[in-house]
């Protein structure tokens, strides 16, 4: 249960390469999400829509916290995530939180995720 609190937090630092897969996981289930939501939206009514609605915030959510601790990983604060919603810069922002190796050793915003023990199995330090 303490990695999937995790998975929504705004607090640590994360790699590149659990970005890239929770980055494919949340895009898949966004678009499960949404492929269902047109069908079953429009045959079975709001009662069906309003919780695949649920999922696709909660997976935005996820996103966004993933994306944030990937800029603390940089030593940016996580509001340039905002920077996202600037066309062209946001493609030089999505290469830099995909290609670019994380800060050495502990910053601010907690101790390295590759030298960092994992815990039960889990990516997370």
């Amino acid at each position: 249960m303490d990695a999937f609190v995790e998975l929504f937090s705004f607090q640590g630092r994360a790699n590149r390469a659990w970005f890239f897969w929770h980055s494919v996981l949340d895009d898949l289930v966004v678009i499960t999400a949404m492929i269902a939501l047109v069908i079953l939206g429009i045959a079975g009514g709001p009662f069906l829509a309003l919780p695949l609605l649920g999922v696709v915030g909660a997976a935005g959510w996820a996103a966004t916290a993933i994306a944030v601790k990937r800029l603390h990983d940089l030593g940016r604060p996580g509001w340039h995530v905002l920077g996202c919603m600037v066309p062209v810069y946001n493609i030089y922002l999505g290469c830099l939180l995909l290609f670019k190796k994380g800060e050495v050793g502990p910053n601010e915003y907690g101790p390295d995720p590759l030298e960092a023990p994992i815990h039960g199995g889990s990516l997370y330090p």
